[in-house]
């Protein structure tokens, strides 16, 4: 009886059967997923990892696997009887790996093999002989093909122009660069939709390339040419200041009254970026000319244009070279694991003339995204900053985002913005915090 009891109290029922293979599958089943979710996040940061490896590495890594394939075999061998992606592929690795004469001899191949319509083989020998400097034959290649209204054509002939426009640039053929940019952006616009940012991009390939070519002009005393290239610029960017700047500057001599036309809207919007001498000269050289012309009341204009000026740049503008930034300490102190940077500045005026008001942007930033702006008056009208040496007193700048690691702090910098009118803000200087000067707080 007892035995029978006992193989009775021992004999499981089917629910607790059920509920302990429930209860093996269940942590069977979580070790698994745990081990899964280890290994996603391995796979994660190792795929950011490769995500984030240098491009100029990448491209090291790829020419020296060209190279070692195309030393070890010919793969030019028997290469007319191979279809056109073959021809095509064996053209990129010697392409790779800088060997251009194969690269031309198996992307000549890709041309002839190509199906209609189909231009990447065209392209690549363009960027082939483009790299050699070859310009002729790429710019020959590039018209041989037809005009059609073919998207794929056009994409072609907009990217090869590109390309061989890039590397007019590169070795200072500026003018050329131009020109090819022009035939880029003359097929680009065949494009029934576009996109703005290639647009844009074109654009300022070709303002940058006239601008160059200007920059050379006038380093050669070829004026009446620079001006010829800069109004080619400003056709395509006409709201771009650098060149309003620069035709300003040369029509000083050239067409005073020009000048001034150009001189007068930047002195409204940018004022601490031009030179008053040379804008003072120009309306001082326009005045001159209206009195030979007979023109009192305009030569009367510009003589108040100048008085009007001076008063206004007194008053609302400073620039960068007007007032020394002096940092007299820079600390950065750990307390439990968090940085606080601290800065402590003077300002210096070493202009001939006193400054009545006179604040600071000091920004902090980590590449082009700002973190934090702290704000210092520095001048008032009750203790203006005298001229030719005169110093503020010592203003301790706190910021208050907290920073973990040194590695974080190096990546970091502050850029500081002078100004008397909060419109017209200077940037007078850019500093990286130097890590030596953190230290623990006690």
């Amino acid at each position: 009886m007892i035995k029978e009891r006992k193989k009775k109290l021992n004999k499981k029922t089917k629910s607790q059967i059920l509920m302990e293979y429930a209860r093996t599958v269940g942590i069977s089943f979580s070790v698994a997923l745990i081990f899964t979710i280890l290994l996603s996040f391995h796979a994660r940061s190792e795929m950011i990892k490769n995500l984030y490896i240098n491009a100029d590495e990448r491209v090291k890594i790829d020419e020296k696997v060209a190279k070692q394939i195309v030393t070890q075999s010919d793969l030019t061998k028997n290469l007319k009887t191979k279809k056109y992606t073959i021809c095509l592929q064996v053209g990129n690795l010697y392409a790779t790996a800088d060997d251009f004469a194969n690269a031309e001899y198996a992307y000549k191949l890709a041309m002839e093999k190509a199906p209609t319509g189909i231009y990447t083989p065209y392209l690549r020998m363009a960027e082939v002989l483009t790299a050699q400097e070859k310009f002729e034959e790429a710019n020959n290649l590039i018209k041989s093909v037809k005009d059609i209204q073919n998207k794929k054509l056009i994409k072609f002939k907009t990217r090869a122009y590109m390309v061989l426009g890039d590397k007019y640039y590169s070795i200072g053929k500026f003018l050329s660069a131009a020109k090819s940019y022009e035939k880029s952006k003359f097929y680009y616009d065949k494009f029934a939709t576009k996109d703005s940012k290639i647009d844009e991009a074109i654009i300022t390939r070709i303002t940058n390339a006239y601008i160059e070519t200007a920059n050379i002009m006038v380093k050669n005393g070829y004026n009446s040419e620079a001006v010829r290239f800069l109004k080619k610029a400003e056709k395509y960017s006409p709201h771009n200041f650098e060149i309003k700047y620069k035709l300003a500057i040369i029509y000083s001599d050239l067409d005073p009254v020009k000048s001034v036309e150009y001189f007068e809207p930047l002195l409204e919007k940018m004022p601490q970026f031009i030179d008053y001498g040379v804008y003072g000269k120009a309306l001082m050289k326009a005045a001159n000319i209206a009195d030979i012309e007979g023109k009192p009341t305009q030569a009367k204009y510009y003589r108040y244009k100048i008085h009007s000026v001076d008063i206004f740049i007194a008053q609302k503008v400073v620039y960068k070279n007007d007032i020394e930034i002096i940092l007299d300490s820079f600390t950065v102190r750990k307390f439990w694991f968090k940085y606080k940077l601290r800065a402590k500045y003077k300002l210096k005026n070493i202009s001939n003339n006193d400054i009545k008001h006179l604040s600071a942007d000091f920004i902090l930033r980590q590449n082009d995204k700002v973190l934090e702006t702290v704000t210092k008056t520095f001048v008032t009208a009750r203790n203006p900053l005298y001229s030719n040496g005169g110093e503020t007193a010592e203003y301790e700048i706190i910021f208050g985002k907290n920073i973990f690691t040194k590695k974080e702090l190096e990546q970091y910098v502050i850029d500081i913005y002078i100004y008397k009118d909060e419109r017209y803000k200077t940037l007078a200087g850019t500093m990286k915090v130097p890590l030596k000067s953190i230290y623990s707080s006690k």
